[in-house]
């Protein structure tokens, strides 16, 4: 009896425990690694910690089904019946949302098939596509990484000092707004700019913090588009 349960009959096949433990691991070990890139991925302001989550259970639940339906036609009628019952009401914010999905339902349809070379290859090509794709922020149409917003006295600040600092540090630079105030004593200006290195990112700062006549510097990220 005990030899009968802890193996499994699915059609034509025979899952072992050991077989079914694998598949389990495999399944969540490549959920989670998409739900980590998804997480380190994500733009905008529809990040949700519970969707991140349910990536991984998506795709441990379909690898159990495709197991439990095998070759059995009566059996996926079954599922799909009572799949049918079930009723999503949160609404997905993000398109690119569906895509995560649908990889790790891929994931868990390739390791409850035991097609692990598709699931590998699906997983880590897909993922790599995703990084380089976000790492040159593709699809954005903004030109500029930062929006630089500062004000300069207009009796002690120097523009050429300012175009020198901008020349050293940045690739870009396109003045947006200047204003006056308190009658012109204070000039606010606010520039888009992209950096020849982000890393020098602090000593830009620095450099413009120490200018003349220059107070109230504020960097904003500008690269990641704002969605709500």
């Amino acid at each position: 009896m005990l030899e009968n349960f802890f193996n499994v009959s699915v059609a034509s096949s025979q899952l072992t425990l050991g077989a079914i433990v694998i598949d389990l691991i495999l399944a969540f070990v490549l959920s989670f690694i998409v739900a980590v890139v998804y997480k380190n991925t994500h733009k905008g302001l529809s990040y949700s910690q519970s969707f991140t989550f349910t990536l991984i259970l998506i795709g441990l639940l379909v690898s159990v089904v495709i197991m439990v339906i095998g070759n059995s036609l009566a059996v996926a009628f079954g599922a799909f019946g009572t799949f049918s019952l079930i009723r999503f009401r949160t609404a997905i914010k993000d398109t690119r949302d569906v895509a995560f999905i649908l990889l790790v339902v891929t994931i868990g349809l390739s390791v409850g098939t035991r097609n692990y070379l598709i699931a590998f290859l699906t997983t880590a090509f897909v993922l790599a596509v995703v990084y380089g794709l976000n790492k040159i922020n593709f699809g954005s149409i903004r030109k500029f990484d930062f929006i630089l917003n500062f004000s300069a006295h207009t009796g002690t600040f120097s523009n050429d000092r300012m175009r020198d600092v901008f020349k050293e540090y940045l690739k870009y630079d396109n003045l947006l707004n200047v204003t006056s105030r308190e009658g012109g004593k204070f000039f606010d200006y606010s520039f888009n700019i992209r950096f020849v290195t982000n890393s020098d990112m602090e000593k830009f700062l620095s450099k413009v913090n120490s200018l003349e006549g220059v107070e109230d510097v504020d960097l904003i990220s500008a690269k990641n588009d704002i969605e709500y």
